[in-house]
């Protein structure tokens, strides 16, 4: 069998340009991370494979309930998988094991569907019990949830927007758990 020149040109291309390609989508639209750390659980695990959209996050408001990665204050090489619990403008207070938000006149307490039954969720560090602190403009209330081994915003305040990376949109390690978020 005769290779020719040519042959071995058509690789190099192909890897070239896949490269390339790989480079440009990882450095502005998306990147995959693993989960590390109990912060999440149950609904995700360490080893687990996500997929981090970092494009809307400059034209689309992010929501409560939203899964985000961030960089915690004081650390841009580390990143935190936490969900957005309060976004600007709401007074959240966490009084008798649960959440309760404040905004334009409705107060309501935060359903949270996704964490396990029976979860209490106490105030540490920056938030006190029973205490309603405003969320300012660009800045988010994030938590964890496993409320009881998560280092969040109870801890070390509210989030600004620049420290937030991207949205998880995507799990896509293990297979049985194959989801968009």
């Amino acid at each position: 069998m005769k290779i020719n020149k040519e042959f071995f040109i058509d690789i190099a291309e192909t890897l070239v340009t896949s490269i390339f390609v790989l480079s440009m989508i990882y450095l502005f639209l998306a990147f995959p991370e693993v989960v590390y750390g109990a912060s999440m659980e149950p609904n995700f695990y360490t080893g687990e494979r996500i997929l981090v959209e970092k494009v809307t996050k400059h034209f689309k408001k992010f929501e409560r309930g939203e899964i985000i990665v961030l960089h915690p204050p004081g650390n841009d090489s580390v990143d935190y998988i936490k969900r957005i619990v309060g976004i600007p403008g709401d007074s959240i207070k966490i009084k008798d094991c649960s959440v309760f938000i404040s905004r334009d006149g409705d107060k309501f307490k935060l359903e949270e569907t996704y964490l396990e039954k029976n979860t209490c969720t106490s105030t540490t560090g920056a938030l006190r019990e029973g205490r309603s602190e405003k969320i300012g403009d660009n800045l988010y209330f994030v938590m964890g949830d496993n409320r009881i081994r998560s280092a969040d915003s109870r801890i070390f305040g509210e989030i600004n927007k620049e420290r937030i990376v991207g949205r998880v949109v995507f799990r896509f390690w293990p297979l049985n758990k194959l989801s968009l978020i």
